[in-house]
């Protein structure tokens, strides 16, 4: 073997192409020495020696592989070299060879309008007979009809079939969105609309639709469309004749997984027979992967252009003649009648070309008799059409037959899929999770050549798809990120519900965007397809982009150098699941404030009910003299804890080191990554790998209640103060959290009030626990019971005040959040549900004169809250579902308030549209040249306030 290598160099690879059981003997027996790679030129010869040392490798595709590819790319390609194309489920490559014989085919002669040169109509009935010989089939049994693409054949199959009142349409769950919207007709039509799982197909030959896998349609998740409702409001009733429609992809566009076709015969034979509409893109992509003789589809939809890469804007609808029926007009005018032809929907559009005899001054109007004049519209694509077969002999020339071009795509495929499946972190942990059939015995008939995957980072988070989007268009890779327009093929991978899809619509999620994760959870897929002019060297750089961009890498939260600490105790087994079940991995912000706006101006907020005190104040009488917006503060409060309740106060001093209120965000429950470690060398390193809890990640957290205790129960000399941490509805022990000498002076020079004084004797009975580290380990061991998780630990962010660094705990920092009563009121109005004001988690409640006016003020205005301190907007607070979070129930799956809020306030999103998540709420923040006499003065002991 190693001879015949070193002699005959390519005329063996030819030969090993030849026989798949020679090169499965072969390979095996060949060394790997750098001697006999050397000797070998061809890049393919060199993949081959790469991995046959591997442990039980899977070779035998290979001997699909054509490595004179790589050349012909090189010559005809050249103008996609300089990028590494992997979305042919998107679009074919197209050649300069095929460019060349689509122009050689335009220059044979004139062509011109088939309405009026018959010359040019038949060559297109030519071109039909081929396009049903590229498929198995003959002018004696189907009929073609060219469109603009398969998702236009769809749209004519839904518009001219013969639903009947009481039937059913029925389709895959991993449909194409196109295959979706044929609902609206079914529905309309007074059929019951039902899915089923793709790979269960078989299990319809023993159900008559209601058993099974089979589900209504909107019978999940609380749907408010039932099974059978209809958009028609006019009443229907049943046809004596039911037909029934079955609709599913011969091969998943999500993942490649291809439909038991072989189903489809026995479906149309029952004695209540169903017609089945085939969406075959993808499958046709596939050189005879779509063999209508041996496929009795009823309608079959195809692409060209995923199929050849050129032209584009030309598909078909190729329909049984036994079938043609259902798509045919259903009464034709008679004398001066002023019918006109209709479809089971009502009147049937019609355009120039279909109609035999029309009357402009009546609705007399008779359609043609041939049913591709019918539903051919307007003038076809003919100059594209005429190419087809140019395109088609161009492809056999450089490649070879079906047979042949199709094993080399799957080789290229399944050699990608091996070596992305085999990849781990160094930890051992896989970097991806590949959905599809590609472990299926028999995979090259069961699966087609599309790689559908989520990738992890070392601590098993997955990793978002629009960052693996944006890396690889840096390194001139052409990949598909998202749900591809297949939401059902991402609900079943993904584990995703109906109520999960709203909420991430309701979170700002939009189709076709880049927000690959919400609350951890991913939204999409990574997806790479391979074509007829994909080789290994794509594959290749496909590895290489993989390995150097995220084998052993971390979120941006994480360390990079805590990916040993954080990547030790899982197999790589559990990835699957962990991300599935992974909450919490995402961005850890709550609510984000909106772009500046530039030209501020000057608005006052007066304070209802504010006094006078002995601190530090900022006069209002200083500002320019404008119109002033007028409104009282009804509601102050604090949020010591973040995710926790509030601390409802009177009167509050601002902070002099954040500019927020006093207290605001001052602590944070913290959770390690991958355990914990006593070591102090450690603990730095697990710091990295923490992450922070709020509402939304641990909604008990919101049963927490917060009150402030003050009084001289030790000493007798000095004041000391410090929070009280209880569970609404429960009679465990309250926790303690004292606050430091200089926090009680604060409190105590310049005259906070709060709502809620509580009783001493709680406090006294626990003061020797008020030591620094025993209160820390305390407050965990409170937690960690609370969320029945651990380890968990009290992060304060006072620890790096002293190096003029002082953090703050809140999503947008150093401010204060503001709502109007008004406008709750105005969105209760609109939508129909309470939306209690402490849902949305504001410092300011504040009652304004007009709903939403504070939206209108932009970045910059000031405003003078309280008639003591001056703010400026800072943005609009964007909302997540921690507002949906109930402090009274925090694990009941009540109404929405967050999706209600995205469906009445249209307006928010983009261009009109709803591509953000909806906002409500302003952000202030005190303005820098106060911020530094609030700080001057608590030094002399006295803060600004803000009263209500």
């Amino acid at each position: 073997a190693v001879f015949l290598l070193q002699a005959v160099g390519w005329r063996w690879w030819r030969f090993l192409n030849s026989s798949q059981k020679l090169a499965m003997d072969i390979l095996p027996l060949l060394p790997t020495s750098p001697l006999s790679l050397a000797a070998l030129p061809w890049t393919a010869a060199a993949h081959v020696f790469q991995h046959v040392s591997a442990k039980a490798a899977d070779l035998g595709h290979l001997a699909w592989y054509l490595a004179h590819i790589e050349q012909y790319r090189q010559e005809q390609l050249a103008h996609a070299n300089s990028v590494t194309y992997l979305d042919h489920a998107g679009a074919a490559l197209y050649s300069r060879a095929q460019v060349l014989a689509g122009q050689a085919a335009l220059l044979q002669g004139l062509l011109a309008n088939p309405h009026t040169v018959p010359e040019t109509e038949e060559l297109i009935a030519c071109v039909r007979t081929t396009v049903l010989h590229m498929f198995g089939a003959s002018n004696d049994t189907h009929l073609v009809v060219f469109t603009s693409g398969a998702t236009q054949g769809l749209q004519l199959v839904g518009e001219n079939f013969a639903w009947t009142a009481g039937g059913t349409f029925m389709y895959a769950n991993e449909s194409h969105t196109s295959v979706l919207g044929l609902r609206q007709f079914a529905r309309r039509a007074g059929c019951d609309c039902r899915s089923f799982q793709l790979g269960e197909l078989r299990s319809l030959l023993h159900a008559t639709g209601a058993g099974g896998s089979v589900v209504p349609f909107g019978a999940e998740d609380g749907d408010s469309c039932c099974s059978g409702e209809r958009l028609s409001p006019r009443p229907e009733v049943a046809s004596p004749v039911v037909h029934n429609l079955l609709a599913l992809p011969g091969e998943s566009n999500f993942c490649g997984t291809r439909a038991e076709l072989s189903c489809i015969a026995e479906l149309r034979s029952r004695p209540n027979p169903w017609r089945v509409l085939l969406d075959a893109a993808k499958l046709a992509c596939t050189p005879g992967g779509l063999d209508l003789g041996r496929c009795p589809a009823d309608f079959t939809v195809v692409s060209f252009y995923k199929m050849f890469g050129y032209p584009t804007g030309l598909g078909a609808l190729i329909l049984r003649r036994d079938a043609a029926i259902m798509l045919a007009p259903r009464r034709k005018a008679g004398g001066g009648g002023t019918g006109g032809p209709e479809c089971a929907l009502g009147p049937a559009y019609f355009g120039g070309g279909n109609v035999a005899a029309v009357s402009a001054t009546s609705g007399f109007a008779v359609p043609r008799p041939e049913l591709t004049s019918w539903l051919e519209r307007g003038t076809p694509h003919y100059q594209g059409i005429v190419t087809l077969p140019s395109q088609l002999a161009a492809v056999s020339r450089a490649v070879g037959s079906d047979d042949v071009r199709r094993r080399h795509i799957l080789a290229v495929c399944r050699e990608a899929y091996l070596r992305t499946s085999a990849l781990k972190h160094g930890c051992g942990r896989l970097l991806c999770t590949v959905f599809g059939s590609h472990q299926e015995e028999r995979w090259w008939e069961k699966q087609g050549p599309t790689i559908a995957l989520v990738l992890h980072f070392a601590d098993g988070s997955p990793v978002p798809y629009g960052l693996v989007g944006d890396l690889a268009r840096a390194r001139g890779i052409v990949l598909r990120t998202g749900c591809h327009c297949n939401a059902g093929a991402c609900q079943q991978y993904l584990g995703l519900l109906d109520s999960d899809l709203r909420h991430f619509f309701a979170s700002g999620k939009v189709c076709g965007d880049d927000r690959g994760l919400i609350d951890g959870r991913t939204t999409g897929v990574v997806r790479v397809s391979f074509g007829l002019w994909s080789t290994l060297q794509d594959v290749d750089r496909w590895i290489t982009f993989l390995q150097e961009e995220f084998i052993d890498c971390l979120p941006l939260d994480h360390s990079r150098s805590s990916a040993d600490a954080v990547c030790t105790s899982d197999s790589p087994e559990s990835v699957p699941q962990l991300w599935k079940a992974m909450v919490g991995a995402g961005n850890p912000q709550e609510e984000m404030a909106t772009e500046e706006v530039p030209r501020p101006r000057v608005v006052q907020v007066a304070g209802g009910n504010s006094e006078t005190t002995d601190t530090t104040r900022v006069g209002a009488s200083a500002l320019p003299s404008i119109s002033a917006s007028e409104g009282c503060v009804i509601g102050l409060k604090v949020y010591p804890i973040k995710g926790c309740g509030p601390l409802v106060v009177r009167h509050w001093p601002m902070d002099p080191a954040t500019g927020a209120l006093f207290l605001d965000r001052r602590w944070c429950v913290m959770a390690s990554g991958f355990g914990s470690s006593s070591s102090s060398s450690s603990r730095a390193s697990s710091r990295a790998s923490t992450r922070p809890l709020n509402a939304k990640r641990a909604p008990q957290l919101a049963q927490v209640q917060v009150t402030l205790w003050r009084g001289r129960p030790r000493s007798g000399l000095k004041e000391e103060a410090a929070l009280i941490v209880s569970v609404r509805g429960c009679g465990a022990a309250p926790l303690t959290i004292p606050l430091s000498p200089s926090d009680v002076e604060i409190l105590q020079k310049s005259g906070a009030e709060v709502e809620q004084v509580i009783d001493d004797s709680a406090v006294v009975a626990c003061q020797e626990t008020w030591e620094e580290g025993c209160c820390e380990a305390r407050a965990a061991m409170w937690f960690e019971a609370l969320l029945n998780e651990a380890p968990l630990h009290l992060q304060e962010d006072r620890a790096v005040v002293n190096e003029g660094q002082r953090s703050h705990l809140a999503n947008v920092p150093c401010t204060l959040l503001l709502i109007s009563t008004a406008s709750l009121q105005e969105v209760e109005r609109r939508c129909g549900l309470a939306m209690p004001a402490h849902r949305f988690r504001a410092n300011l409640e504040v009652s304004l004169g007009v709903a939403f006016e504070e939206e209108t003020w932009p970045f910059g205005q000031l405003l003078a809250v309280g008639g003591t301190t001056i703010f400026k907007a800072a943005g609009r607070c964007m909302r997540c579902q921690a507002v949906d979070v109930d402090p009274e129930q925090p694990q009941a799956a009540g109404p929405s308030l967050l999706a209600a809020l995205a469906s009445v306030r249209p307006e928010q999103g983009r261009d009109g549209g709803s591509c953000q998540p909806p906002s409500f709420g302003v952000f202030l923040r005190a303005v820098s040249s106060e911020v530094d006499k609030i700080s001057a003065a608590a030094g002399a002991g006295a803060a600004a306030t803000v009263a209500e």
